[in-house]
């Protein structure tokens, strides 16, 4: 069992919070969009940002070339990445390349054997195909030595990418990246699809008797999967991208994404609804990627390519396939990960500090599932991540991934042990690094030592919350208001609302036991209002939240449209219990660390409000608290916060299982040798049920003892 409270992070007030405003604009403000012409073309109808291509370091020298290139027919290569970005960059570049009758061809890199980037093992490949013209897409800005050892071979070559750029450029005739030092160009977030789609832009315009000027426009859809798979931030041209991509993927001529669509949609009850970046993001990227992470990525980008439809029936049931399989690899190598953390005692110590990462390693662990399985392990522990396995084709080097929780910065951690590590890279929130196996012990050693100097609670996750709404705001008004700031993404993500002091009057579970249905009720102008609401996968704490509960609970809003009728949306993200005005539930910590200061009963019942008799079970209660359990929590090792084991069991029985109550049984039931348990604060614990098999006397226990005594009811 796990069950722990995630923390919110509450929006700030803003200067402009006492003004009248929309709601929209106030979301925007809090955002960084704050200028009215700003918010004016965020919130237009038919996206304004863009900027000529020609503004790009470099861009003229590449166009000159190109078109060169598809003159004298040349042989020209394109060099992609594994990943959706990588995937569409260059489907991007060949299919436009096809379109204006090039010579044109592309290599994928093979994650496993060949690695990210023109590594040498790729640049053999390269050769190979023997062209004149290499053309890198997502990939290249970091590969000054292989792309130098190509130009030598006789090679010309174009680097297109938008990774960080390192102090010396590669030696290619031109450099396209907006991370460069030297960039003019006014919006530097375009993924590696959104800069290769500039360059089609540019090339359009010299290229006028193959193609028409706006021919680029037609690859907008599968610019815009590069830019959601790719997690870059939904504003400016990235806005512009996504947005006029998603209206054209609903009407792609695409065998490929056709059949793709198809078989994502399926059983959907509205196949042909307009396609939203949340639909890409988690039915149409993960498939994609999927292609990369468990084999060949080419064949996603044939599917792209692809005119045949038998083929693209063929290959979008590949990628489906690839996908299930990739999703049996991630649970089996989590269900691992997660056997190993919680039967460890050293990895259970590790959680008392807030900053400490979990640091893992598998033996055989599919190295293209890392990330994922580390993103899993930070939603399960609410603490960031790093999960190795041995490199295939090195034993004596561990590759690993890392994902970050909270505000823990990963890159600065990294760099502060980097003498034992043999490369590192990423962003603040995700990162790749590779250790000898012979320097593990000392890297997590140094791990320990960054965590240490920190220790800190907000390098746990939290949830952001955007604003308070009032009872009066939840109407559907406001969700289509909401709705105008689509697409959703990086830096412009869903909207995250705190309703305050809901009263929940029905809780049910869904047909398939997954979900929890939810009605509660809210105070307006002194009367209750009733609504509806989803919470998913949550389906097993029906018996937390109860009827009658009062509750903050943090909300995502939407329209919801059937049969032509539009109607209000609640999707509930989290919620957390009102207190009750009682200190024996409203603040477990304080009686907690008050006991262990070893303050009398009768003056901590006194300051909980409660009966001194009321703070210990019973005796019929201890034995329901250990055949719960037993029945729930055997064979394994559970992290609870105790107020919501509290309030679970409370539900379960119909009696006030407070924490206090339920810390001092486990105190006896320890002691009895029934469960060890380790206390990671005042409210968390982490424990498991031993196995007895002879006949244990809680009376026995010192524990018990000392409070169930005749001495201690006097005190």
């Amino acid at each position: 069992m796990i069950l722990l409270e995630k923390k919110w992070r509450l929006p700030e007030e803003s200067a402009d919070s006492g003004k009248e405003t929309s709601l929209a604009k106030s979301l925007l403000f809090a955002r960084g969009i704050r200028s009215n012409e700003e918010i004016a073309r965020f919130l237009a109808k038919e996206p304004v940002d863009w900027h000529d291509p020609f503004l790009m370091n470099d861009m003229d020298v590449a166009v000159e070339r190109i078109c060169s290139a598809v003159t004298k027919a040349e042989k020209i290569l394109i060099c992609g990445d594994y990943d959706a970005d990588g995937v569409t960059s260059t489907t991007i570049m060949v299919s436009f390349l096809k379109k204006v009758r090039a010579n044109v061809d592309y290599v994928i890199p093979d994650r496993m054997n060949e690695g990210y980037g023109i590594s040498e093992a790729l640049s053999a490949r390269i050769r190979n195909h023997a062209p004149r013209l290499l053309i890198t897409v997502d990939c290249g800005v970091a590969n000054e030595e292989a792309i130098l050892a190509l130009v030598e071979d006789g090679m010309d070559v174009i680097v297109t990418d938008h990774h960080e750029v390192k102090e010396t450029l590669p030696p290619a005739m031109a450099v396209i990246d907006c991370k460069r030092a030297d960039n003019q160009y006014p919006f530097e977030h375009l993924c590696g699809a959104g800069v290769a789609l500039k360059l089609i832009e540019a090339c359009c315009t010299r290229l006028t008797g193959r193609v028409e000027m706006n021919e680029w426009k037609n690859y907008l859809d599968i610019a815009a999967i590069g830019t959601i798979a790719d997690v870059v931030n939904i504003t400016g041209e990235n806005r512009t991208i996504v947005k006029e991509g998603l209206r054209n993927l609903g009407r792609t001529s695409r065998p490929g994404l056709r059949a793709l669509f198809a078989l994502i949609r399926q059983n959907s009850p509205n196949p042909s609804a307009p396609f939203s970046s949340t639909e890409v993001a988690f039915q149409i990227a993960p498939r994609i990627n999927a292609c990369g992470r468990m084999g060949d990525a080419a064949r996603a980008v044939e599917l792209f390519l692809t005119q045949d439809i038998a083929t693209a029936q063929k290959l979008a049931e590949e990628l489906c396939n690839e996908n299930t399989r990739r999703q049996l690899m991630e649970q089996q190598i989590v269900d691992e990960a997660v056997k190993k953390i919680e039967g460890s005692t050293d990895l259970m110590e590790d959680m008392k500090n807030d900053s400490m990462p979990i640091v893992l390693v598998g033996e055989d662990w599919h190295a293209g599932i890392l990330g994922i399985v580390a993103n899993r392990l930070v939603t399960r522990y609410q603490r960031t991540a790093i999960v190795f396995t041995k490199d295939s084709a090195n034993p004596e080097v561990l590759k690993g991934s890392c994902r970050s929780a909270g505000d823990f910065p990963i890159l600065d951690c990294l760099r502060s042990c980097e003498e034992t590590i043999q490369q590192y890279g990423g962003h603040k929130r995700a990162a790749g690094v590779s250790v000898q196996v012979e320097k593990f012990d000392a890297f997590k050693a140094g791990v320990r030592a960054f965590a240490d100097t920190r220790n800190k609670e907000e390098d746990t996750s939290f949830i952001a919350v955007d604003k308070v709404l009032q009872p009066s705001e939840l109407t559907l008004d406001v969700a289509e208001e909401i709705l105008g700031l689509e697409p959703f993404g990086e830096g412009n993500r869903v909207p995250i609302f705190l309703v305050k002091n809901a009263k929940i009057a029905t809780v049910s579970k869904s047909k398939d036991g997954r979900h929890l249905r939810l009605q509660f009720a809210l105070e307006k102008d002194g009367e209750y209002d009733l609504y509806d609401a989803i919470a998913f996968g949550i389906g097993d704490l029906a018996e937390l939240y109860v009827a009658g509960s009062r509750v903050d609970i943090l909300v995502e809003l939407s329209v919801h449209s059937w049969n032509g009728t539009d109607s209000l949306s609640i999707r509930v993200v989290d919620m957390h219990f009102v207190p009750v005005g009682k200190g024996i539930w409203d603040n477990p910590t304080v009686l907690e660390n008050l006991y262990r200061n070893k303050l009398p009963m009768k003056q901590i019942a006194m300051i909980g409000k409660a009966r001194k008799e009321d703070l210990l079970a019973t005796g019929e209660e201890m034995g329901l608290l250990y055949r719960y359990l037993m029945d729930n929590c055997k064979d394994e090792t559970n992290i609870c916060d105790l107020s919501l084991l509290a309030r679970l069991l409370t539900g379960h029985f119909r009696k006030p299982f407070h924490a206090f109550k339920i810390s001092r049984a486990m105190d006896i039931f320890r002691e009895a040798g029934l469960m060890e348990i380790i206390r990671l604060n005042d409210e968390r614990i982490c424990f498991s049920l031993l196995s007895v098999h002879d006949k244990v006397k809680l009376e026995d226990t010192r524990t018990y003892k000392l409070l169930y005594t005749s001495e201690e009811e006097g005190k």
